[in-house]
C-alpha cells in the first residue's frame, strides 16, 4: 500500500491574477518540504459545503521559497473558499505525490497543453531555468486569445533568454493581426515545429476534454507509448 504523504500547516501568502478567471495562489513552503518538478499536492479548505480537498500540480519550482497553484475560478464552494483566503490564513497541505516528472537524462521534451494544464510545464521549465539545465523544450500552448495566456509574460522572457525553450501559442479566437497559429493543436501544427521521429518525450496535461484530442494527435503523429506522459486534471 502506498504511503500517504505528510500533511503540513501552511500560511496563505498572496493571489496573483494570470488571466481572466484564472489565478495563482501562493502559500508558505513548509520547512523540510521537497518535491520534483511535475509533482502535485493536496490542499484542504473549509468551504460552505464542509471540508474539501483538491489536488493541484505544483506550479512553482522546487527551489522557490513558496508553494504555488494555478487554477480556474469556477465559482464552486471550494474555489470560493480559495478566493476568500486572506494573507496569514492557515490551511493544510499534503504532499508531494505523483510521478509526472521528466526522467533523468531525458534532454528533449514537448508539451501539448492548454489553459491551466500549463502548470506541470511551468514547474519543469522554471526548474530547468533555475538550474541552467540543458533541456530542449517545445511547448504547444492552446488558449482562447491573447488576453488568456497564463504565464505568457514569463514564457516570453524564458524564450528570449533560453534558445532551447520554445513556445508555440495556438489561439482559438485571436485578433485579426495575430500572426501565430490559429485554431487548435493539430498534427499539422505540431509537424511545422517538431519532427515526430525525434527522441522527444511528449507530455499532455489538462482535463479529459484536452487529453482525449491530444491523444489522437499523438496517434496520428505515430508517437510510441514509451514516449508519452499524461497528467489528467479532474474536478478542477
Amino acid at each position: 500500500m502506498a504511503q500517504r504523504p505528510p500533511t503540513y500547516r501552511v500560511a496563505f501568502l498572496e493571489r496573483i491574477d494570470r488571466a481572466p478567471g484564472t489565478a495563482s495562489f501562493r502559500f508558505g513552503k513548509p520547512e523540510g518540504y521537497s518535491f520534483a518538478a511535475g509533482q502535485h499536492f493536496l490542499l484542504a479548505l473549509e468551504t460552505a459545503e464542509g471540508p474539501q480537498r483538491k489536488t493541484f500540480t505544483h506550479a512553482d519550482a522546487p527551489d522557490d521559497p513558496f508553494v504555488e497553484l494555478t487554477t480556474r475560478l469556477s465559482g464552486s464552494a471550494y474555489k470560493n473558499a480559495l478566493e476568500a483566503l486572506r494573507p496569514g490564513d492557515q490551511v493544510d497541505l499534503a504532499g508531494p505525490s505523483g510521478t509526472m516528472v521528466i526522467p533523468e537524462g531525458q534532454r528533449k521534451v514537448a508539451f501539448l497543453v492548454g489553459g491551466v494544464g500549463i502548470t506541470p510545464a511551468h514547474s519543469i521549465l522554471r526548474d530547468a531555468v533555475h538550474r541552467n539545465a540543458p533541456l530542449d523544450a517545445l511547448v504547444f500552448y492552446g488558449n482562447r486569445d491573447e488576453h488568456n495566456i497564463p504565464y505568457g509574460d514569463e514564457f516570453r522572457e524564458m524564450q528570449a533568454s533560453h534558445p532551447n525553450i520554445r513556445f508555440v501559442d495556438v489561439l482559438q479566437s485571436p485578433a485579426e493581426d495575430w500572426t501565430g497559429e490559429r485554431g487548435f493543436i493539430t498534427p499539422e501544427v505540431v509537424r511545422r515545429y517538431a519532427d515526430p521521429a525525434e527522441d522527444r518525450l511528449w507530455v499532455v496535461a489538462g482535463p479529459p476534454a484536452m487529453i482525449d484530442p491530444m491523444e489522437v494527435v499523438l496517434n496520428v503523429l505515430g508517437i510510441p507509448d514509451e514516449r508519452r506522459r499524461f497528467e489528467r486534471f479532474t474536478g478542477y
